[in-house]
Parts: structure tokens; C-alpha cells; sequence
């Protein structure tokens, strides 16, 4: 795969100082698609916060995370790249570090920000064979329906993912994620209920779905996570980390 990270980076990118309030902060995250905004001191970035922080301090703080501003939040190292890094480079950056972004950085300025979506979006137009079958998590960490936000971000934090599916018994009934919670604090600033906050009846595929069209659905409805049913049954989950995952196998091994 050929492409320099400026060829698909995200040029949108939202900024928020050191002192910025969590309400600011949840203000941006919620009309923010990328999840995450990049963090200024004079005018230099020095770090991120992305959906992911927000959950890790409200499953510490609870609504005390109200109290918190931006420079409570940070990530202690800014990884970056540059606009003319390769893109496969990029997504090994993303793989290696645990992260799901990249601020795009050219003498201390800003640029743009290559995330997952960016990456789902170069699968999407792709021509490689594969289902999901093959590249689907299929140990699946759950939450039941009566649980409450704060739950499911204890969860996601202790795990480290980023969404759950929502089960009624053995059967899911909606899907909550670290930005469904970052929108419903925003709006709500209470601790409601898994369904409340989440996506009820989510979009799903079959393990025979093709691994492309499994990043066409994403791309066109905008989401990162894919629940994969069987007869009714949850049996395995893709996620935008799965497909760079599976362009990044395909790319070693051309």
C-alpha cells in the first residue's frame, strides 16, 4: 500500500489548553468524531486526551471527573508522525503503542490526525480477499442491561476496549461505547443506565461477511465496531483495530 499520511489525514483537528474544564473537554469529545482533541500549551501541542481517558478517570472518579481539567487528563507522551510518514508505517505506530490515533506534527504545528477511521477508510477502497471470520475477536467481554455507565467504564477500563456488547441472558440487545458515555455524561452528568447511552439494535454481520465490506459498512455508517451473529447468537466482534490488523498482515506479506 502506497500513501504518505498527509494523502489521508484528517485536517479537522480540535484543540483545547491546559485548563480547560471537563465540560469543554466532554463538549468537544462529543462532536468530535476522531475521539480525541490534542492539548496546546502555547500554541505547541504537547499531548492528547482521547474517549479512552475520559473513561479511565470516570471509572476512577465517578462524577467527581467534573472536577477535573485537561492537564488532570493528559497522556505523558505525545506520539506523533509526520505528514510524509508512509501510511503502513503509521498504522505500525498505532499497532506498537496501543493507540487508535496520530497527531500529524511538522515543526511543532499541527497538521492533521490519522486515526482509525482514516485507515478504515483506505481498507474500504481496497481489493483483498478474507472474511471476518478469520480476523474477529471471538472472546467477547459483555455487559448486562440493568448495569449503569459506570460499570461499563470500570470494564472497559480494567480491559482496556472500548466498547461492549449488551445482553439480555444470552442474547445481545444494544452495544455501548467509550464515546456513547463521553456524549451521555456531556448531556446527562449522572450515572444512567447501559441502554440509555448505548445503541440499541446495532448493526451486525455474519462471519462470511468479506473483510472490504465489512470496512464499506463502517465507513458509510461511521461506526468502529462490528457485533458478528450466528443464528441469533453473538459468537465474535470486528473492530476498526481487527481490519488494520488484517491490512497490516496482507501488507507484510505481499
Amino acid at each position: 500500500m502506497r500513501g504518505k499520511v498527509s494523502d489521508y489525514m484528517n485536517t479537522a483537528v480540535v484543540t483545547v489548553s491546559l485548563n480547560s474544564t471537563m465540560e469543554e473537554i466532554l463538549s468537544v469529545l462529543s462532536r468530535e468524531s476522531s475521539g480525541r482533541v490534542i492539548v496546546l500549551d502555547n500554541e505547541k501541542p504537547i499531548s492528547i486526551i482521547t474517549t479512552r481517558s475520559i473513561i479511565a478517570a470516570f471509572s476512577e472518579y465517578s462524577l467527581d471527573l467534573f472536577s477535573l481539567k485537561a492537564k488532570d487528563l493528559m497522556s505523558e507522551d505525545l506520539i506523533s508522525v509526520t505528514p510524509d510518514t508512509p501510511v503502513i508505517d503509521a498504522i505500525k505506530i498505532m499497532i506498537n503503542n496501543n493507540i487508535g490515533g496520530l497527531p500529524v506534527v511538522e515543526n511543532q504545528v499541527i497538521r492533521g490526525l490519522f486515526t482509525e477511521r482514516e485507515v478504515i477508510n483506505v481498507i474500504a477502497n481496497l481489493k483483498f480477499s478474507g472474511i471476518v471470520d478469520s480476523i474477529m475477536s471471538t472472546k467477547i467481554e459483555t455487559i448486562p442491561q440493568n448495569s449503569t455507565i459506570l460499570e461499563a467504564a470500570k470494564i472497559m477500563a480494567m480491559r482496556g476496549i472500548r466498547r461492549l456488547p449488551i445482553v439480555n441472558e444470552y442474547r445481545m440487545v444494544g452495544i455501548i461505547t467509550a464515546a456513547d458515555i463521553v456524549k451521555y455524561l456531556e448531556k446527562h452528568r449522572n450515572i444512567g443506565n447501559v441502554l440509555d447511552a448505548g445503541t440499541k439494535n446495532p448493526w451486525t454481520i455474519n462471519r462470511y461477511t468479506s473483510i472490504i465490506d465489512a470496512a464499506k459498512i463502517m465507513k458509510e455508517k461511521k461506526i468502529g465496531t462490528l457485533p458478528v451473529v450466528d443464528n441469533s447468537k453473538l459468537v465474535g466482534i470486528v473492530t476498526e483495530r481487527d481490519l488494520m490488523y488484517s491490512l497490516l498482515t496482507v501488507e507484510l506479506n505481499s
